[in-house]
C-alpha cells in the first residue's frame, strides 16, 4: 500500500498520482481519470483508457448439446464483445437451436452452416430506464390478457422483456468492467440486474394465466402499478414505500397448488414478494447513504 500526504493550495486539496502507476496506464498531462465514490467513502481512480472497446470474440467448440450451445451464445452476447463467431466441429439440429425462447430474443445472431455469427450487438447505457420499460410491458401484457386477450401480442411482449433482460445483463457487465462508463453505483446495477430477472420469470409464467381469472389478473395488475410508480419516482425511494408496496403483494390471494395453473401463480407471487423484498433491501441502502 502506498500512503502519500494530502497537500494543500488554497482551498483545494490534493495528492499526486504514482509515476509508475502513470506510466502503466499511458496517463500523461492532457489525460482524463474517472473519480468513483465508493459506498465505504473510498475514492477510487479509474483511467479513461479502461472504457474499452469490445473484442471480436471467434470460439471453437466440439459440442452438441444445444443447451450447453445456447448458454454459450447468451454468455457471448451479454459480455462487452464488439462481435461474436462461434464455430461448431459437430453437426446439429439448427432449427431446433433458431427455435429455442432465449435465442428468439437475441438480436443481430444469426445461424451459417457450422457457425453462430453475431456482428453487431447493442448497448444501452441506462438499465434503469430499461427495467421501468418492463415494468411498462408488463402492465400491458395484463391490460391486454384482461380486456382484448390476443395472444401474438401477448407473446411478443413476453419477448421483449426477455431481450430487456438480457440487455440489463450486458449493460451491467460493461459497467462493472469499465467498458461502458455508468452513472449508477454498483449496488444499484446489482438491484437492478436482481429485480429485471424476477420480472422475466414473472412474465414467463403470467402467459399461461388464463382470461377467465380475471380477479387474479386484476390483482397482479394493481400489484404492477404500484411498482410501476415506485420505479417512476425512484429517487424518492424510502423504506416506508417499500413496505408498502409489499402490503399491495401481500393482499393477492396465494392458491394452494393442486395443478399447473395454481403452480403458474405462485411462481408469480414468488417473482413479485422477491422484487418487493429487493426494493426494501433497496431503500434500507439509500436510508444507510444518507
Amino acid at each position: 500500500m502506498d500512503i502519500r500526504s494530502v497537500q494543500r493550495t488554497g482551498d483545494m486539496q490534493y495528492v499526486y498520482l504514482p509515476t509508475k502507476w502513470c506510466k502503466d496506464q499511458k496517463i500523461g498531462p492532457n489525460s482524463k481519470v474517472m473519480l468513483e465514490q465508493k459506498d465505504d467513502g473510498s475514492l477510487v481512480v479509474i483511467p479513461k483508457i479502461r472504457e474499452k472497446k469490445g473484442k471480436k470474440l471467434e470460439l471453437t467448440i466440439d459440442e452438441n448439446d444445444l443447451d450447453i450451445i445456447h448458454k454459450l451464445i447468451v454468455a457471448c452476447y451479454i459480455n462487452p464483445a464488439e462481435s461474436f463467431k462461434i464455430h461448431l466441429k459437430k453437426k446439429i439440429d439448427l432449427i431446433t437451436l433458431l427455435e429455442n425462447k432465449g435465442l428468439t430474443s437475441l438480436e443481430s445472431v444469426e445461424m451459417d452452416n457450422n457457425k453462430v455469427i453475431c456482428e453487431s450487438i447493442p448497448t444501452v447505457s441506462d438499465p434503469q430506464s430499461l427495467l421501468r420499460t418492463s415494468i411498462r410491458k408488463i402492465k400491458n401484457m395484463l391490460v391486454i390478457m384482461m380486456n382484448n386477450y390476443n395472444a401474438e401480442l401477448i407473446a411478443r411482449y413476453e419477448d421483449e422483456i426477455d431481450r430487456n433482460r438480457l440487455l440489463i445483463s450486458k449493460s451491467v457487465v460493461s459497467a462493472l468492467t469499465y467498458h461502458q462508463p455508468s452513472n449508477l453505483k454498483t449496488i444499484d446495477l446489482y438491484y437492478i440486474e436482481l429485480i429485471s430477472t424476477y420480472l422475466e420469470g414473472l412474465a414467463d409464467h403470467l402467459i399461461g394465466i388464463e382470461r377467465t381469472d380475471s380477479e387474479f389478473l386484476e390483482s397482479i395488475r394493481d400489484a404492477v402499478d404500484a411498482l410501476q410508480t415506485m420505479f417512476e419516482n425512484l429517487g424518492e425511494l424510502d423504506y416506508m414505500k417499500a413496505i408498502a408496496l409489499l402490503k399491495v403483494v401481500k393482499k393477492v390471494k396465494t392458491p394452494e397448488v393442486k395443478d399447473v395453473k395454481t403452480y403458474r401463480k405462485r411462481r408469480i407471487m414468488k417473482y413479485l414478494e422477491s422484487t418487493c423484498e429487493i426494493m426494501l433491501d433497496w431503500s434500507i441502502t439509500k436510508e444507510i447513504e444518507k
